[in-house]
């Protein structure tokens, strides 16, 4: 009768841990997106790294060499938020810039720390392109590293200027946030 009424207890805890379970994977998923503004992304992003958020901004610029690039701004608000394309998702259209947008996507974050500077400043100095930090590039040629060219290189301008920002702010990191896209919609009623 004991091994009954456990078997019945083991039972009935088994159904209503299931049915929490359930009911949290359900409100999660009705909960959908974070709605953030470009006025307040800044200072949400961090906590929000790795989450699906929701975001509407005009596009203040869109790169026109890929177009895996945005950035929104609000006339309304200070911010710019940098939005980049997705896995699968095609390139952003630079005739539309100026245009507003509805974005969806997964806050990531950068963290730029001595270790990253250190290996970007080693790839200016052996002489690759800044494209070849950023994926692609070729090597400087032995003339231009003997003459010291990396030396005045605006990426190397731009490794100081990161140190500079650390040691201001009295820490060993920055943290830089976007969204990675993954749906977006143009809203194209610009009355």
């Amino acid at each position: 009768m004991a091994v009954v009424a456990l078997f019945f207890v083991a039972c009935q805890n088994q159904t209503e841990t299931e049915t929490t379970v359930e009911n949290t994977s359900e409100a999660k998923l009705a909960e959908g997106p974070i709605a953030v503004t470009v006025g307040n992304f800044d200072e949400k992003a961090a906590e929000l790294v790795g989450k699906e958020v929701i975001i509407t901004g005009t596009a203040d610029h869109i790169c026109k060499e890929d177009g895996k690039k945005l950035f929104l701004i609000d006339v309304n608000e200070e911010g710019r938020v940098k939005v980049t394309t997705g896995e699968g998702l095609p390139a952003f259209n630079s005739e539309y810039e100026g245009y507003d947008f509805k974005v969806t996507g997964i806050v990531d974050e950068m963290i730029i720390d001595e270790e990253y500077l250190r290996e970007w400043e080693e790839e200016v100095i052996a002489g690759i392109d800044e494209t070849r930090h950023l994926g692609g590039g070729e090597p400087m040629t032995e003339e231009e590293r003997a003459a010291g060219v990396h030396l005045d290189d605006p990426a190397m301008k731009q490794i100081a200027n990161y140190r500079e920002m650390m040691a201001e702010k009295g820490t060993n990191k920055l943290s830089f946030y976007s969204i990675v896209c993954s749906e977006f919609e143009v809203i194209e009623d610009q009355q």
